[in-house]
């Protein structure tokens, strides 16, 4: 009875936590470039029996709870220079003040007051070397499909280009891509993949969140039932144990 009890108790548990995911996932539908946190499977209880006695000992099959989506979001035109979206697979590098390099498909670009290439989440920009990039004042900028970033700068000649840096891109190596605890992508080991500019960028465009709506919805009707199913067992296991402790107080 208790090994039961417990499985109803830890699937509970598995669906409050699928619960807060998907609701994560709600609240970042607008985000461009997130990458939706993937559901925790049915992960279950598991059981140490002592040899020739009826002790038992359980304990939770804790599921990977660092897995996201990887299918890419649409890509929406913007006309803005700085908004950047990428083809296919691969992401930018990028870094948040205290906080160790990670890797993001987000491309809503900016220029902050220290002319320093930044996202709009004020997260900086890495190049090729992992170092932030700084963009001069300048009358037109160009970036390149693999990156480089080349403007007109402000007070010169017309016609004059100059080359000012290249943006960190990489495919993401063969090292498995997991969320930090912080929520940023990055290798199991807590760093990121080398740079291999083998991405390709679209200028112009905005890559949106990957979430689709309706399967986070159907989910989380689906996980209610599954939270109100167990709740009911918990209860029908309890009668049955009254049940069995009323059947053992009647007199011989």
């Amino acid at each position: 009875m208790d090994k039961l009890i417990y499985t109803a108790f830890q699937s509970i548990n598995n669906a409050l936590d699928n619960k807060a995911i998907r609701s994560q996932n709600l609240s970042s539908t607008n985000t461009p470039g997130f990458r939706a946190d993937m559901s925790l499977g049915s992960a279950g209880s598991g059981y140490l029996e002592q040899f020739d006695t009826l002790y038992s000992r359980a304990f939770p099959l804790l599921d990977d709870r660092s897995g996201f989506i990887t299918s890419p979001g649409q890509n929406r035109e913007t006309g803005q220079d700085l908004d950047l979206a990428i083809r296919g697979d691969g992401f930018f590098m990028a870094q948040k003040e205290g906080a160790p390099p990670f890797l993001t498909r987000r491309g809503d670009m900016q220029i902050n007051n220290d002319n320093i290439l930044t996202n709009a989440a004020n997260e900086i920009i890495l190049s090729n070397e992992l170092t932030p990039i700084i963009i001069p004042p300048h009358r037109k900028m160009i970036i390149s499909e693999d990156g480089n970033i080349s403007i007109e700068p402000l007070n010169s000649p017309p016609g004059t280009i100059a080359q000012v840096g290249t943006i960190g891109l990489t495919l993401g190596g063969e090292e498995p891509l997991v969320k930090s605890n912080d929520g940023k992508i990055r290798t199991k080991n807590g760093g990121i993949p080398a740079a291999d500019q083998q991405v390709r960028l679209v200028q112009g465009y905005i890559e949106e969140s990957n979430v689709n709506i309706i399967e986070q919805l159907v989910g989380a009707i689906e996980e209610q039932r599954r939270y109100e199913v167990n709740v009911k067992m918990i209860k029908s296991a309890e009668a049955i144990d009254q049940s069995g402790s009323s059947l053992l107080r009647l007199p011989s």
